[in-house]
């Protein structure tokens, strides 16, 4: 039996986790659910040793441990498969599930015998005789690449917990049941197995027991599946915010005009056919899990990547996928997820990041118009609460809010010719305050007649900020709120359960 008693965790004076306890039985799987910040990433992290708890016990089998560290838990049999893999893509499948732990008789590999142990781990999976252990990593499936990471992770012997961070987040839903049936067969063998997913559906296909965390507590423990809904999970998992939308001033978009953007079905690699109509003054929100295809939406849209079919038109005219610059020229602008990988340059100055795509526009007579620069960076900083407010400060020491902030002014306060904006996850990893200042700058964004589409998994912030939510599900539009219907139970409930036609 594998247990957590009382277990919490404190940063400062914020409460992670609030005497949590959890409960799986061998040969079972047990899904745990919660919104996101519910406290399931750190109550993850204690279990496999990533940080240690400040009160309660782990405990597996006959072992008990007030905290772990990492190679502890992989010596008690606790293994995890994280959301983001771990594999390389340049290695076969045999390097990559040795990586580290390479077979050797003194300074030589023994390769023969580590392809056999692939083969082997594979075996336990049920993917020896679909995935080649000389392949290269690059050239499988996301599902083939997950059952191998399982492999990799099994390999090691030993394992009694076995932990899936998302596991079907980035498949679609023929390789998500593919990956259910693998899993099965894994509980099969007497595993304790946790599950985290925010498909309800796939809870109550795959899961013997569940528990949901919010705000770091344990609000439902240990129920059997059999013996609860998905919309009592789901009520669970929103709470009282969940009943009604949230009170914001929303503005109003020019219906009278024609749409400023429009995509008719547009079709990508992970997403489509999406049809949808954007208008001058009209924030939409698309609500959908990682994998849902937002993110390589909004990229399509920006011309970072070609559409596989259909249509954009801007402003009447088409919309080519003619490259970023092309894009950026006709008036759109992406604040992308990974801020600090894909926003800011971390080693320039605040004011540089902010006005470095209009820099020619600052010039005189082929100079740097540096009292401009300062004049429209000093307003972007009083306007969007900057802190520090100092153009000579680097953006890498700023916090993860103002650093966000950059990457917004760059394209609204300091590109005068920015008409629509696209955000990918804009409020994600930042604090309450930074996120409340984001919301005020694209209503006032929208006030101006600028048209903004915003992704976001957390339903709370889509009912908060958006006029209208577009709910993907694998790939596809399966609603879209506006008004009173616009709530987070109802997005939760449809991302969650909604069927994807064919």
């Amino acid at each position: 039996m594998f247990q957590v008693r009382g277990l919490s965790k404190r940063y400062g004076g914020a409460v992670a986790l609030d005497d949590v306890d959890l409960t799986v039985e061998a040969g079972e799987i047990h899904a745990l659910l919660g919104p996101n910040g519910a406290g399931k990433s750190t109550l993850i992290r204690c279990i496999t040793g990533g940080v240690a708890p400040d009160e309660g016990e782990i405990v597996i089998d006959d072992l008990r441990f007030s905290a772990l560290t990492p190679r502890e838990a992989r010596r008690a049999g606790v293994g995890t498969v994280h959301q983001h893999l771990s594999l390389i893509d340049t290695l076969d499948v045999t390097d990559n599930i040795f990586l580290g732990c390479e077979l050797r008789r003194g300074p030589l590999r023994r390769r023969a015998a580590q392809r056999r142990a692939a083969g082997e781990a594979l075996e336990l999976v049920g993917a020896r005789e679909e995935i080649a252990v000389d392949a290269q990593i690059g050239d499988l499936s996301v599902p083939q690449r997950q059952l191998v990471e399982i492999a990799k992770v099994l390999r090691r012997g030993g394992i009694r917990v076995l932990i899936l961070d998302e596991p079907t987040a980035a498949l679609t839903d023929v390789e998500a049941q593919g990956l259910a049936e693998r899993l099965r067969a894994l509980r099969a063998q007497g595993l304790h197995i946790i599950y985290t997913t925010h498909f309800i559906d796939e809870v109550f296909a795959l899961a013997d027991r569940l528990t949901v965390l919010r705000d770091g507590r344990a609000i439902v423990r240990d129920t059997a599946v059999a013996d609860t809904t998905p919309s009592a999970v789901i009520d669970a998992i929103a709470g009282e915010r969940g009943q009604s939308a949230v009170a914001r001033p929303r503005m109003r978009a020019r219906m009278s005009e024609a749409p400023m953007l429009e995509l008719e079905e547009l079709s990508g690699p992970r997403f489509g056919p999406i049809s949808l109509e954007v208008r001058p003054g009209e924030i939409v929100g698309l609500f959908g899990l990682l994998g849902s295809g937002r993110t390589e939406l909004l990229e399509t849209i920006f011309g970072a990547r070609r559409p596989t079919a259909g249509a954009m038109r801007f402003d009447g005219r088409a919309l080519p996928a003619a490259g970023p610059a092309r894009a950026i020229e006709r008036g759109l602008a992406l604040v992308p997820g990974d801020r600090l990988r894909q926003g800011i340059f971390a080693s320039l100055s605040a004011r540089d990041n902010v006005v470095l795509p209009s820099v020619g526009g600052f010039a005189r007579g082929g100079l740097r118009d540096v009292a401009r620069e300062r004049s429209v960076f000093d307003a972007m900083a009083r306007g969007y609460r900057l802190r520090p407010p100092r153009g000579d400060a680097l953006a890498r020491e700023l916090s993860g809010g103002n650093a966000q902030k950059l990457v917004v002014g760059r394209w609204l306060a300091a590109l005068d010719r920015t008409r629509l904006v696209l955000l990918d996850e804009p409020t994600q990893g930042i604090d309450i305050g930074a996120r409340h200042d984001i919301y005020e700058i694209l209503r006032a964004t929208a006030a101006e007649g600028k048209g903004v589409i915003f992704t976001s998994s957390d339903p709370d912030e889509v009912v908060a900020a958006a006029d209208r939510a577009l709910v993907l599900r694998r790939g596809r539009v399966v609603a879209e709120l506006s008004g009173r219907d616009l709530s987070e139970s109802a997005l939760l409930d449809i991302s969650q359960t909604a069927e994807v036609a064919a």
